[in-house]
């Protein structure tokens, strides 16, 4: 797994998430550990379908943070979304950075539970 120093992975944790199926992730995403996360949506994005990534606990992402969820949403094309959920405001702004018209299934939803 290229993710890079061991201590960039402890900045990020990728938890497993059921129901929606997806994940949840926490802390800092950047070129560090941006391989925890690809390793882990390279799983799931073979099997097709919805796949929801919950941001509320991610507080920063880099340039390759936003590379792998582009490469995840053209991967999941024609056969599912990509469901962003609950960015906050830093991620939100990072986020605005994608050309969205360009990945029709992407979603970027706030969930006020």
């Amino acid at each position: 797994m290229d993710s890079g120093p061991l201590d960039g992975a402890l900045l990020l944790q990728v938890e497993r998430v059921e129901d929606p199926r997806g994940f949840r992730l926490v802390g800092e995403l950047d070129a560090s550990n941006v391989g925890v996360l690809s390793d882990a949506l390279t799983r799931e994005l073979d099997k097709g379908g919805d796949l929801t990534l919950d941001l509320a606990g991610l507080a920063f992402m880099d340039s390759s943070g936003i590379q792998a969820l582009i490469r995840a949403a053209q991967q999941l094309s024609g056969q599912g979304r990509l469901i962003l959920r609950s960015p906050g405001d830093l991620v939100r702004r990072i986020l605005s950075l994608i050309p969205m018209d360009k990945l029709a299934n992407v979603e970027v939803i706030d969930d006020e539970s």
